[in-house]
């Protein structure tokens, strides 16, 4: 770590080692019928590297960008020993945050979380990214809040909060292309009686990481 006069920096390495890591696995149980079970996989090994900036160029805007890449490999084995696993790929995660505190009463804030394509037990999940803005106004000494929230923004063609979902095996290829809401406006106006110094938080989307 390293810590500078508008910002800091951080960089680390690290190395993962999971036992019974879970995927999404298929199996043919008719010429119609898949069966679709989460289950334990085998074993995952995990090496990579994450660095992360904050930079404040002016006192009311801070900047934050952070990035994650690893190597994933997957080992193991399905349905008592019949299919044989052993997937492997790299992963990386970009993680940014612009917020700027234009007065004391008035606050803005932009985030996006991009996650890339990875490899599964038997196929792949696509990349998936989540860009959203809030507005942040308060008034009578903070006692009230207004808040303005554009969430899963999509502007023309982009492909927000999309995921294709592949898995492929002996005798059967099956692919899903999952596509939630976007551009959700939320206005939220709220008072409090006892002063509270807790900031507001965006939501947190569950997509990606549940397929259903």
């Amino acid at each position: 770590m390293k810590d500078a006069k508008k910002g800091s920096v951080y960089w680390n390495v690290y190395t993962q080692r999971i036992t019974d890591i879970v995927n999404r696995v298929n199996s043919v149980y008719n010429d119609t019928i898949l069966n679709r079970i989460y289950t334990n996989a085998g074993n995952a090994q995990l090496i990579g590297s994450e660095v992360g900036w904050t930079f404040s160029p002016v006192k009311k805007l801070k900047f934050f960008v952070g990035g994650n890449i690893y190597k994933l490999q997957i080992k193991g084995q399905l349905f008592d020993n019949q299919v044989t696993v052993n997937a492997a790929g790299w992963v990386y995660t970009l993680n940014t945050n612009l917020s700027w505190q234009a007065t004391k009463t008035f606050s803005s804030q932009f985030t996006l979380s991009y996650l890339s394509a990875r490899k599964t037990a038997q196929g792949e999940d696509s990349r998936f990214y989540l860009p959203n803005l809030s507005f942040k106004k308060t008034f009578l000494n903070n006692k009230m809040t207004t808040t303005f929230q554009w969430q899963n923004m999509a502007f023309g063609q982009m492909a927000t909060n999309q995921q294709r979902i592949t898995t492929f095996g002996k005798n059967f290829y099956t692919t899903t292309n999952y596509i939630q809401e976007t551009n959700i406006l939320l206005l939220n106006l709220s008072y409090s009686f006892n002063q509270s110094d807790k900031k507001s938080k965006l939501p947190s989307s569950e997509f990606g990481e549940k397929e259903y």
